[in-house]
């Protein structure tokens, strides 16, 4: 059974001397310590972040069974940030007791364990940010958004297996890390979409078999913190690319947005894009 990280533990040794608290015991290659059970407690913590909601809630395997998304509004731009702070110090130090250490991949940070080796295993990732957009329906603080992706029980290999459809980059020789970042900031914001590296899911087999799908296109430009969805129906699927009548598109990844902004766009127009980076969506 995996364990909560222990805030107690952290009240009486500080933000990372953890040496005094409960030990570790060897559970092959599962993580022992939560990251999911650790966000719990950090949303519970007060009412301000247990005023928030759960989002992206994946329809398909398996994200459906991984990755947990929520979003709340902050009470101002400091708290803010200190929460931010104070999440990503947690995702560091869930990763120390489990004897792993954080991978910054183009897909995100990963907590992993045999880090640049061929015995190299992930056990979670972990990600938070916030966002100034939609300021009219937060408007003390900006929205924060937090991620993690994480193993619930599943067998070692159906849990490594699903990693990497959901974004973790096993390592080769030819595996690109980014930099760390400074020493306030523990985790990173993908810059790569998971479908990225070539594994498909199932909502990628359903989408790409599925003529007339809704299904909707995230797209964020580099160095810009404002990104677009683009929503269509499915017209036809060819050599791994999918066809798409779009007729709407919207303000920021709507799977996480607290609402939906239209924008302009022509009364219709096609993209076609890898079946990976659509999603299904509500018409």
């Amino acid at each position: 059974m995996q364990k909560h990280f222990s805030r107690a533990c952290l009240a009486f040794t500080g933000l990372f001397w953890l040496s005094g608290c409960s030990s570790l015991s060897s559970l092959g290659f599962s993580s022992d310590y939560s990251m999911y059970d650790t966000a719990q407690d950090f949303i519970d913590e007060n009412e301000v972040r247990s005023n928030g909601a759960v989002v992206d809630k994946g329809l398909y395997y398996p994200k459906s069974a991984y990755s947990y998304t929520y979003r709340y509004c902050s009470n101002n731009p400091e708290q803010a940030a200190e929460d931010i702070a104070q999440f990503q110090n947690l995702a560091k130090q869930v990763c120390d007791l489990n004897n792993g250490q954080l991978n910054h991949q183009e897909t995100g940070t990963w907590c992993v364990v045999n880090t640049n080796t061929a015995e190299e295993y992930p056990f979670f990732s972990a990600s938070i940010s916030g966002t100034n957009q939609w300021a009219d329906l937060c408007l003390d603080g900006p929205f924060v958004t937090l991620k993690v992706i994480e193993n619930d029980g599943a067998p070692d290999d159906e849990w490594y297996n699903s990693a990497i459809v959901l974004g973790y980059q096993p390592y080769t020789a030819e595996r690109r890390l980014l930099d760390a970042p400074a020493a306030a900031t523990v985790l990173i914001e993908p810059t790569r979409a998971p479908a990225a590296n070539g594994a498909w899911t199932e909502e990628s087999e359903h989408i790409y078999t599925s003529v007339g799908e809704n299904v909707c296109l995230y797209e964020r430009p580099r160095n810009s913190t404002l990104g677009y969805t683009y929503r269509g129906t499915v017209r036809n699927a060819t050599d791994g690319k999918v066809r798409v009548l779009v007729t709407e598109k919207y303000k920021g990844d709507i799977r996480t947005a607290p609402t939906l902004e239209r924008l302009d766009w022509h009364e219709e127009a096609y993209i076609t894009a890898s079946a990976k980076a659509w999603f299904v969506c509500s018409s």
